[in-house]
């Protein structure tokens, strides 16, 4: 774990955030130069953030999707508080709640939205255990 030196203090990275996580949300695979991975890491940071029942919530829904073309529906977008997320069997789109922030919808690989998920949910009950 990183952490910085402070006069008369050690700070783990995350600390300010409720705990001693990741500054950084890191899964297999990830690749800090990909775009797709970088919208992943800031919906994790920004709308996940140490919520164990909302990346449940969020895995759930990737794992359970409909499984043939067209049954789809408003069932497969999720809404929070930064990002909106619609899930595909195979690339999801991750795009602002909001639509004026400027921000550009990202297409992200589904796999590598469920493989970060689940690496955060084993991250905070990892935490969760040491405490």
């Amino acid at each position: 774990m990183l952490a910085c030196r402070l006069p008369q203090q050690e700070v783990l990275m995350g600390e300010v955030l409720g705990g001693p996580y990741s500054a950084v949300p890191d899964w297999p695979g990830r690749d800090a130069s990909n775009v797709g991975h970088a919208r992943i890491t800031a919906f994790l940071v920004l709308d996940i953030q140490q919520s164990r029942e909302k990346a449940e919530y969020v895995r759930d829904r990737i794992i359970n999707q409909p499984v043939r073309a067209g049954q789809g529906g408003a069932e497969d977008d999720i809404v929070m508080n930064a990002y909106s997320v619609t899930i595909g069997p195979e690339t999801s789109v991750i795009e602002p709640a909001i639509d004026d922030t400027g921000e550009a919808p990202v297409v992200v690989q589904t796999p590598d939205l469920l493989a970060a998920l689940e690496r955060r949910i084993a991250d905070i009950d990892r935490i969760r255990l040491a405490r």
